[in-house]
Protein backbone atom coordinates (compact mmCIF):
# COMPACT_ATOMS: atom_id res chain seq x y z
CA UNK A 1 0.00 0.00 0.00
CA UNK A 2 2.93 2.61 0.81
CA UNK A 3 4.72 1.76 -2.10
CA UNK A 4 1.31 2.79 -4.41
CA UNK A 5 0.94 5.63 -2.49
CA UNK A 6 5.02 6.84 -3.00
CA UNK A 7 4.61 5.90 -6.51
CA UNK A 8 1.82 8.36 -6.97
CA UNK A 9 4.18 10.87 -5.74
CA UNK A 10 7.64 9.84 -7.19
CA UNK A 11 7.04 7.10 -9.58
CA UNK A 12 10.13 4.82 -10.48
CA UNK A 13 11.55 5.77 -13.90
CA UNK A 14 10.40 2.84 -16.35
CA UNK A 15 9.66 4.14 -20.26
CA UNK A 16 14.02 4.53 -20.75
CA UNK A 17 16.51 2.26 -20.40
CA UNK A 18 19.67 4.36 -19.14
CA UNK A 19 23.59 3.68 -19.43
CA UNK A 20 25.60 5.92 -17.41
CA UNK A 21 29.15 5.90 -18.31
CA UNK A 22 31.34 6.38 -15.26
CA UNK A 23 34.64 8.77 -15.84
CA UNK A 24 36.56 8.32 -12.58
CA UNK A 25 36.33 10.98 -10.17
CA UNK A 26 33.98 13.26 -12.06
CA UNK A 27 31.23 12.49 -9.36
CA UNK A 28 30.27 9.57 -10.95
CA UNK A 29 29.28 7.95 -7.42
CA UNK A 30 26.97 10.22 -6.56
CA UNK A 31 25.18 11.10 -9.82
CA UNK A 32 24.82 7.05 -10.40
CA UNK A 33 23.01 6.53 -7.05
CA UNK A 34 20.99 8.88 -8.17
CA UNK A 35 19.85 7.39 -11.22
CA UNK A 36 19.84 4.07 -10.08
CA UNK A 37 17.13 5.28 -7.16
CA UNK A 38 14.91 6.73 -10.08
CA UNK A 39 14.34 2.78 -10.87
CA UNK A 40 13.44 1.95 -7.31
CA UNK A 41 15.58 -1.66 -7.29
CA UNK A 42 14.68 -2.43 -4.06
CA UNK A 43 11.02 -2.51 -4.88
CA UNK A 44 10.35 -6.55 -5.38
CA UNK A 45 9.10 -5.46 -9.03
CA UNK A 46 12.24 -3.53 -9.66
CA UNK A 47 15.12 -5.69 -8.09
CA UNK A 48 16.55 -6.64 -11.82
CA UNK A 49 16.08 -3.45 -13.28
CA UNK A 50 19.42 -2.22 -12.20
CA UNK A 51 22.69 -3.63 -13.36
CA UNK A 52 25.40 -2.06 -11.24
CA UNK A 53 29.23 -3.19 -11.94
CA UNK A 54 30.91 -4.43 -8.91
CA UNK A 55 33.74 -2.59 -8.47
CA UNK A 56 35.79 -5.93 -6.15
CA UNK A 57 34.71 -8.39 -8.61
CA UNK A 58 35.08 -6.90 -11.74
CA UNK A 59 38.69 -6.39 -10.49
CA UNK A 60 39.03 -9.91 -9.67
CA UNK A 61 37.27 -10.85 -12.95
CA UNK A 62 39.94 -9.08 -14.83
CA UNK A 63 43.32 -10.40 -12.53
CA UNK A 64 42.59 -13.87 -13.60
CA UNK A 65 41.47 -12.92 -17.43
CA UNK A 66 44.72 -11.24 -17.60
CA UNK A 67 46.74 -12.76 -21.24
CA UNK A 68 43.46 -14.50 -22.28
CA UNK A 69 42.86 -11.24 -24.45
CA UNK A 70 39.34 -10.88 -22.63
CA UNK A 71 38.15 -7.15 -21.91
CA UNK A 72 36.39 -8.26 -18.99
CA UNK A 73 34.62 -5.01 -18.62
CA UNK A 74 33.18 -4.63 -22.37
CA UNK A 75 32.12 -7.75 -22.10
CA UNK A 76 30.01 -7.40 -19.00
CA UNK A 77 28.60 -3.79 -20.60
CA UNK A 78 27.74 -5.83 -23.73
CA UNK A 79 26.23 -8.45 -21.83
CA UNK A 80 24.31 -5.81 -19.07
CA UNK A 81 22.91 -3.83 -22.25
CA UNK A 82 21.93 -7.39 -23.64
CA UNK A 83 19.34 -8.44 -20.47
CA UNK A 84 15.76 -8.13 -21.00
CA UNK A 85 15.10 -6.74 -17.72
CA UNK A 86 17.59 -4.48 -17.38
CA UNK A 87 16.85 -1.20 -17.80
CA UNK A 88 19.41 1.23 -16.04
CA UNK A 89 23.10 0.17 -16.32
CA UNK A 90 25.55 2.04 -13.82
CA UNK A 91 29.58 1.62 -13.37
CA UNK A 92 33.11 1.85 -14.44
CA UNK A 93 32.73 -0.46 -17.69
CA UNK A 94 35.07 -0.14 -20.51
CA UNK A 95 33.36 1.43 -23.94
CA UNK A 96 31.74 -1.10 -26.78
CA UNK A 97 31.78 0.28 -30.01
CA UNK A 98 29.43 -3.01 -30.92
CA UNK A 99 26.77 -2.42 -27.92
CA UNK A 100 26.52 1.49 -29.04
CA UNK A 101 25.51 1.05 -32.49
CA UNK A 102 23.14 -1.95 -31.44
CA UNK A 103 21.42 -0.45 -28.68
CA UNK A 104 21.50 3.36 -29.64
CA UNK A 105 18.51 3.28 -30.01
CA UNK A 106 17.00 1.42 -27.24
CA UNK A 107 19.65 2.04 -24.27
CA UNK A 108 20.27 6.60 -23.24
CA UNK A 109 23.80 6.79 -22.92
CA UNK A 110 24.63 9.49 -20.05
CA UNK A 111 27.96 10.43 -18.83
CA UNK A 112 29.05 13.58 -16.57
CA UNK A 113 32.41 15.42 -16.67
CA UNK A 114 34.66 17.55 -14.82
CA UNK A 115 36.78 20.51 -15.57
CA UNK A 116 39.91 18.48 -16.60
CA UNK A 117 42.54 20.23 -13.58
CA UNK A 118 40.25 19.58 -11.15
CA UNK A 119 39.60 15.73 -12.29
CA UNK A 120 43.33 15.24 -12.45
CA UNK A 121 43.97 16.71 -8.62
CA UNK A 122 40.69 15.15 -7.56
CA UNK A 123 42.42 11.50 -9.23
CA UNK A 124 45.61 12.10 -7.85
CA UNK A 125 44.67 13.42 -4.17
CA UNK A 126 42.02 9.61 -3.99
CA UNK A 127 45.00 7.61 -5.29
CA UNK A 128 47.79 9.00 -3.14
CA UNK A 129 46.46 6.87 -0.34
CA UNK A 130 49.41 3.99 -0.20
CA UNK A 131 46.43 1.93 1.75
CA UNK A 132 44.22 2.13 -1.77
CA UNK A 133 44.37 -0.41 -4.13
CA UNK A 134 46.26 2.24 -6.56
CA UNK A 135 48.51 3.75 -3.80
CA UNK A 136 50.53 6.86 -5.25
CA UNK A 137 53.94 7.11 -3.52
CA UNK A 138 55.38 10.01 -5.82
CA UNK A 139 54.86 13.25 -4.92
CA UNK A 140 52.99 16.00 -7.54
CA UNK A 141 56.04 16.84 -8.85
CA UNK A 142 57.51 13.14 -9.13
CA UNK A 143 54.13 12.01 -10.44
CA UNK A 144 53.63 14.88 -13.54
CA UNK A 145 56.44 13.17 -15.40
CA UNK A 146 55.13 10.07 -15.74
CA UNK A 147 53.24 8.20 -17.89
CA UNK A 148 50.04 7.92 -15.93
CA UNK A 149 49.87 11.44 -15.25
CA UNK A 150 49.55 12.24 -19.01
CA UNK A 151 46.79 9.60 -18.97
CA UNK A 152 45.01 11.41 -16.45
CA UNK A 153 45.04 14.60 -18.43
CA UNK A 154 43.23 12.53 -21.41
CA UNK A 155 40.98 10.61 -19.36
CA UNK A 156 37.71 11.95 -21.63
CA UNK A 157 39.15 10.89 -24.94
CA UNK A 158 40.93 7.56 -23.84
CA UNK A 159 37.65 6.19 -21.90
CA UNK A 160 35.59 6.89 -24.71
CA UNK A 161 37.87 5.30 -27.22
CA UNK A 162 39.71 2.43 -25.45
CA UNK A 163 38.16 -0.16 -27.66
CA UNK A 164 40.03 1.28 -30.67
CA UNK A 165 43.76 0.00 -31.74
CA UNK A 166 45.50 3.03 -31.39
CA UNK A 167 48.55 2.38 -33.46
CA UNK A 168 49.33 5.03 -35.71
CA UNK A 169 46.14 7.59 -34.61
CA UNK A 170 46.91 10.80 -33.27
CA UNK A 171 45.87 12.46 -30.80
CA UNK A 172 43.58 14.63 -32.66
CA UNK A 173 42.31 12.06 -34.58
CA UNK A 174 41.35 10.27 -31.21
CA UNK A 175 39.98 13.61 -29.51
CA UNK A 176 37.76 13.55 -33.46
CA UNK A 177 36.94 9.88 -32.42
CA UNK A 178 35.98 10.92 -28.76
CA UNK A 179 34.04 14.19 -29.54
CA UNK A 180 31.87 12.75 -32.06
CA UNK A 181 30.92 9.25 -29.62
CA UNK A 182 30.01 12.14 -26.90
CA UNK A 183 27.89 13.91 -29.39
CA UNK A 184 25.67 10.66 -29.68
CA UNK A 185 24.99 10.46 -25.60
CA UNK A 186 21.39 11.74 -24.94
CA UNK A 187 23.17 13.59 -21.98
CA UNK A 188 26.39 14.97 -21.04
CA UNK A 189 26.56 17.26 -18.08
CA UNK A 190 29.62 18.13 -15.61
CA UNK A 191 29.68 18.40 -11.89
CA UNK A 192 30.24 22.06 -11.32
CA UNK A 193 26.64 22.28 -12.56
CA UNK A 194 24.53 19.24 -10.39
CA UNK A 195 21.52 21.39 -10.31
CA UNK A 196 21.69 22.25 -14.39
CA UNK A 197 22.26 18.41 -15.33
CA UNK A 198 19.43 17.29 -12.43
CA UNK A 199 17.22 19.93 -14.71
CA UNK A 200 18.26 18.72 -17.91
CA UNK A 201 17.82 14.80 -16.81
CA UNK A 202 14.32 16.24 -15.70
CA UNK A 203 13.56 17.44 -18.96
CA UNK A 204 14.68 14.48 -21.14
CA UNK A 205 13.52 11.85 -18.77
CA UNK A 206 10.85 12.95 -16.87
CA UNK A 207 11.82 12.04 -13.43
CA UNK A 208 13.84 13.89 -10.57
CA UNK A 209 17.24 13.27 -9.72
CA UNK A 210 18.40 13.49 -5.88
CA UNK A 211 21.82 13.98 -5.87
CA UNK A 212 23.85 13.15 -3.20
CA UNK A 213 27.90 13.88 -2.61
CA UNK A 214 29.38 10.84 -2.14
CA UNK A 215 32.91 9.15 -2.36
CA UNK A 216 34.49 12.46 -1.71
CA UNK A 217 38.18 12.57 -1.02
CA UNK A 218 39.06 13.40 2.57
CA UNK A 219 40.36 17.27 3.06
CA UNK A 220 43.34 16.23 4.67
CA UNK A 221 44.46 13.85 1.63
CA UNK A 222 43.03 16.61 -0.93
CA UNK A 223 46.01 18.33 -3.22
CA UNK A 224 44.30 21.38 -4.37
CA UNK A 225 45.61 23.95 -7.35
CA UNK A 226 46.00 26.72 -4.86
CA UNK A 227 48.78 24.68 -2.53
CA UNK A 228 50.76 24.18 -5.96
CA UNK A 229 53.42 26.29 -7.33
CA UNK A 230 52.63 28.01 -10.37
CA UNK A 231 55.01 26.32 -12.15
CA UNK A 232 53.89 22.57 -11.50
CA UNK A 233 50.11 23.70 -12.04
CA UNK A 234 50.76 24.81 -15.36
CA UNK A 235 52.58 21.76 -16.27
CA UNK A 236 49.53 20.12 -15.24
CA UNK A 237 47.30 22.25 -16.87
CA UNK A 238 49.17 21.21 -20.24
CA UNK A 239 48.83 17.44 -19.18
CA UNK A 240 45.22 18.48 -19.25
CA UNK A 241 44.93 20.26 -22.97
CA UNK A 242 43.81 17.04 -24.34
CA UNK A 243 40.79 16.94 -22.06
CA UNK A 244 40.44 20.87 -22.08
CA UNK A 245 39.86 20.69 -25.88
CA UNK A 246 37.19 18.40 -25.09
CA UNK A 247 35.45 19.74 -22.32
CA UNK A 248 35.19 23.33 -23.57
CA UNK A 249 33.97 21.01 -27.24
CA UNK A 250 30.91 19.49 -24.92
CA UNK A 251 30.13 22.41 -22.34
CA UNK A 252 31.35 25.37 -23.72
CA UNK A 253 33.79 27.75 -21.44
CA UNK A 254 32.20 27.44 -17.95
CA UNK A 255 32.67 28.29 -14.28
CA UNK A 256 30.99 26.79 -11.25
CA UNK A 257 27.36 26.99 -11.16
CA UNK A 258 26.94 27.27 -14.93
CA UNK A 259 24.24 25.18 -16.29
CA UNK A 260 25.08 22.53 -18.64
CA UNK A 261 24.41 23.08 -22.33
CA UNK A 262 23.84 19.47 -24.12
CA UNK A 263 22.06 18.18 -27.42
CA UNK A 264 19.31 15.51 -25.78
CA UNK A 265 18.23 12.60 -27.61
Amino acid sequence: MFDRLKDILDPPLTKHRIFFFHIAKCGGTSIGQAIESAYKPWRNDGSRTVFRLDEDAARFAEEHARGTGTDVRRDLLNYALSLPTARCAIGHFHFSTPAFERYAETWRFVTVLRNPVERWLSHYSYNRDVSSRFGIKASPEEFVETEAAAAFGRAFIDEVTDDIEKGGLSLGKLTEIALARYDRFALVGCIEDTAGFARRFHEFFGHHLDIKRLNITQPTKRVTAEALGTDLLKRIERLCEPDLHVYERLLGKRGAGATTVRRLG
